[in-house]
């Protein structure tokens, strides 16, 4: 039996949650210096610095949250899917959401091949461990016992992944090492019990950062090579909020990529996300009236769009890394349909329309490509709370807005991509 309300729930908990202060949308640049806006491509093909995966489309792709049970309702066209495996390892984990243990990622992964996409885990079980939900997550980090019994848990998700036999993407524990980034001087918050769990998988390898990249990527290679693995990489992990602050996107992309290359261990992705909520909800439950990224160049934004200098961030830290990138747990809201009513579930934002507006208005793929060159190749949209907008009828209060369907965004998305994938993908070598 599928335990899809603890699922939900367990989403709640397992959102990532670091977000710092978000640019405005209004004071939107005038004509003149929308000229002086980096250039955008309208080819159908873009290349960037490295090579895709084995087992991954070959063109910049799409896809979409959801759990294996509400297979009838996701959008057709998505090349991926994702789910979290998270939860207190000690207690209610996703190893026991079915029955044997880890039954849960079995039927997801063959859910999910069978319907031709690629499955995808988020894979977020250190913050909460033994429910302390601590980030940065020192204590759990530090706790041997846990420790041990966290590697047990990711060694079984591997075996699963090897038993499935096709690519299986793992997206390992996002946030986890921008907080380790920030905090890599601070004596108090960057060791880690690696070896010193005494899990016999991981003996040798050093009790920081670095020795658990390196332990992660060792244990992939033992028991399933199968697996791609994604470092997550956190716009804020300098300590600054290079969108909010507008800071140099380079600078502190490099730096991160530094950082990347220090712990010496071969991801085989990047992650990266715009943010875990939409702007509308930031806005009116949380008060950041800074929520909005502005889609227009700006004078006080050096003549960039917020979308242009998170583009410029990526397009670095690809240059420096030679590594793909997925963006992952997308907001859904828009300012189109009437269903975004910013109301729970309903609430506005502006990430799908930047994207596949112009893609459903004239066919217009440049914003995509755009991203595309900056070695992006997959979007993937989700939630980080169950107040957020979707593309399912997830709040369950059917059809909101007369002449949608009772889809919360009032199928927005599903429209946005069917189109693009119906009036030609943007193709990568």
């Amino acid at each position: 039996m599928q335990k899809t309300l603890l699922f939900v729930l367990l989403l709640i908990a397992a959102g990532c949650r670091k977000e710092a202060a978000l640019a405005p949308q209004d004071d939107v640049a005038p004509m003149a210096i929308a000229e002086k806006r980096l250039a955008t491509t309208s080819l159908t093909s873009v290349t960037a610095n490295g090579s895709i995966p084995a087992g991954l489309p070959k063109r910049v792709a799409f896809g979409i949250e959801g759990d294996v049970s509400q297979r009838a309702s996701f959008i057709n066209e998505a090349d991926y899917v994702y789910v979290y495996l998270a939860g207190d390892i000690f207690s209610n984990g996703w190893t026991t959401w079915n029955w044997p243990s880890g039954q849960y990622a079995r039927n997801f992964l063959n859910g999910i091949g069978s319907m031709g996409k690629v499955p995808v885990f988020t894979y977020y079980n250190i913050v909460p461990a033994r429910n302390r939900f601590q980030e940065p997550a020192t204590i759990n980090l530090n706790d041997a016992e846990l420790m041990k019994k966290y590697f047990d848990d990711f060694k079984l998700l591997l075996q699963i992944c090897k038993s499935y036999g096709k690519t299986v993407v793992i997206h390992y524990e996002p946030d986890l090492f921008g907080y380790m980034q920030m905090y890599k001087n601070d004596v108090t918050r960057r060791t880690i019990k690696v070896s010193l769990s005494n899990h016999p998988d991981v003996q040798g390898f050093s009790n920081n950062a670095k020795g658990l990249a390196q332990a992660i990527v060792s244990m992939r290679n033992k028991y399933a090579p199968n697996v791609l693995l994604g470092w997550h990489a956190s716009q804020w992990s300098t300590g600054v909020d290079v969108i909010g602050n507008k800071y140099n996107p380079e600078e502190h992309a490099s730096i991160t990529a530094n950082y990347y290359k220090s712990l010496n261990a071969n991801f085989d992705l990047l992650f990266s996300e715009f943010s875990d909520r939409d702007a509308g909800l930031y806005q009116l439950v949380y008060g950041r009236l800074n929520s909005w990224w502005s889609m227009e160049p700006r004078a006080d934004n050096d003549y960039l769009s917020d979308y242009d200098r998170f583009q410029r961030y990526l397009k670095k830290l690809n240059q420096d890394l030679g590594k793909k990138i997925i963006l992952w747990q997308i907001p859904m809201g828009n300012t189109i349909t009437a269903s975004c009513n910013s109301t729970p579930g309903h609430y506005k934002d502006n990430r799908v329309q930047y994207f596949l507006q112009p893609v459903m208005q004239t066919g217009d793929k440049s914003k995509i490509a755009h991203y595309g060159e900056a070695g992006v190749i997959g979007f993937l949209f989700g939630w980080g709370s169950n107040d957020c907008t979707t593309y399912l009828d997830l709040r369950g209060d059917g059809v909101t807005a007369q002449n949608e369907p009772s889809d919360d965004d009032g199928g927005y998305l599903r429209k946005g991509i069917k189109d693009y994938y119906q009036k030609g993908v943007v193709t990568l070598p």
